[in-house]
């Protein structure tokens, strides 16, 4: 016995010492399995255009580490959210033989590109509003997996262009941004629920806006918002011109991924935004959009949303409701509000697939309240139905027709679009 462990301390520190010395001797004191599961291969196939390190950058092993942290599930989802992908499969396997990862194991990520550059042809018909145009967008620019978009539309109030681009991935890390930067010049018309036109003037319009910050990896997100707003009036004399500095933050958490035709998971955004005025009168908002999106059956998909926004606006620069989910029974793009709560359920079933889209019907229920200024509030609510066609490369409908109705205002909305849905 060591000498020291025979010292006059009590017994049970002498057992303890003992202990430590005799595990000391044999080299450790836990018994260790002969063999752990070592990741020894990654392999990544289906990449034609897109770098491998867009798909790698979720893998968080090397060659020669062990298997035992790998999620495969998360893997997967992390890469469904790209969206750049029509396909991936995630499987962790024996390399000899294939089976389950018991030694020596590849960790193989098979996908298949969606095109990732295409031309976009809009078209959207409202009741009082037609608009057409194209844009040409780029989901993988230089397959890195940044986005961008430029293009123009042309309607019966005007005209308008966009050019916007985005980095999900700021250098593979979890940093991103997003630039856009929208001008036009555009004839608008302010109505009540039920129609009536009470105002009209022209505008040019110039926005420019940014959002940049860190996302976690589960999925939560804090990022800086940054922009410029100017709005002319051009044939008004009691609608003033404003020009707003803005500054704000942005938090965030989106669990959404992309699901059979359309997507499931929850998602909800809160903004906070203060104005420097330039000109005219300053803004300020807080605003919100959630969304939840679940499959309840197979081909059928329940979306319940809401949004929410409390603010200041220069009249030139007020949001304006109508024709979007949640305010599809008003006049589309025509009802101004500073204040606004809405509210959709959407419940879709897929009638008809085939290998290049999807055809779904859909029913719904939107309502909500809204005002401006010192105004009393205007409520909304009603019934209605569409059609949604789902191309495969595109997470978002192509082809839709929505038919609501308010139940207040006893007003029937028909909307009609063709390629991105503007709202």
């Amino acid at each position: 016995m060591n000498r020291l462990c025979g010292l006059p301390i009590s017994l049970t520190s002498a057992l303890f010492c003992c202990g430590l010395l005799n595990a000391a001797a044999r080299g450790d004191s836990k018994e260790r399995p002969s063999t752990y599961p070592v990741v020894t291969k990654i392999s990544v196939s289906g990449l034609k255009h897109t770098d491998a390190r867009v798909v790698l950058q979720f893998v968080e092993v090397q060659p020669g580490e062990t298997a035992a942290g790998i999620d495969t599930e998360t893997i997967h989802n992390n890469i469904a959210r790209l969206r750049i992908f029509s396909e991936q499969r995630v499987t962790l396997s024996e390399i000899s033989d294939g089976g389950a990862c018991r030694r020596e194991c590849e960790l193989l990520i098979s996908v298949k590109e969606k095109f990732s550059l295409y031309p976009v042809p809009v078209y959207v018909k409202y009741r009082d509003t037609e608009i057409g145009g194209a844009f040409l967008v780029e989901s993988n620019l230089f397959g890195q997996n940044k986005g961008g978009v430029i293009g123009g539309l042309i309607s019966n109030r005007g005209w308008q262009a966009l050019a916007g681009y985005t980095d999900p991935h700021i250098g593979y890390s979890r940093f991103s941004t997003t630039m856009r930067y929208l001008t036009g010049r555009v004839f608008l018309e302010d109505a009540t629920t039920t129609g009536l036109i009470t105002r009209s003037y022209t505008l040019m319009r110039h926005d420019v806006q940014t959002a940049t910050g860190y996302e976690t990896r589960s999925h939560w997100f804090l990022g800086v918002l940054a922009g410029f707003r100017s709005a002319a009036v051009i044939d008004a004399s009691d609608v003033k011109s404003a020009m707003n500095a803005n500054l704000g933050v942005r938090f965030r958490y989106s669990g959404v991924v992309p699901h059979s035709f359309f997507q499931q998971g929850f998602e909800s955004t809160l903004d906070l935004e203060q104005g420097v005025a330039v000109l005219g009168e300053r803004l300020h908002v807080v605003s919100s959009a959630t969304a939840w999106h679940y499959s309840p059956f197979k081909r059928q998909f329940l979306s319940v949303l809401y949004s929410f926004q409390w603010s200041e606006y220069p009249a030139a620069l007020e949001q304006r409701l109508g024709g979007w989910q949640g305010t599809r029974t008003l006049p589309a793009l025509l009802i101004p509000a500073d204040r606004f709560t809405v509210a959709a359920v959407n419940y879709q079933y897929a009638v008809v697939s085939f290998p290049w889209a999807t055809f779904a019907v859909l029913a719904f229920v939107d309502g909500g309240a809204f005002a401006r200024d010192r105004e009393a509030a205007t409520y909304f609510w009603g019934p209605g139905g569409g059609m949604r066609m789902y191309l495969s490369q595109i997470t978002i409908p192509a082809l839709g027709i929505d038919v609501a109705r308010d139940m207040i205002s006893r007003q029937l909305q028909i909307s009609f679009f063709f390629g991105y849905n503007l709202q």
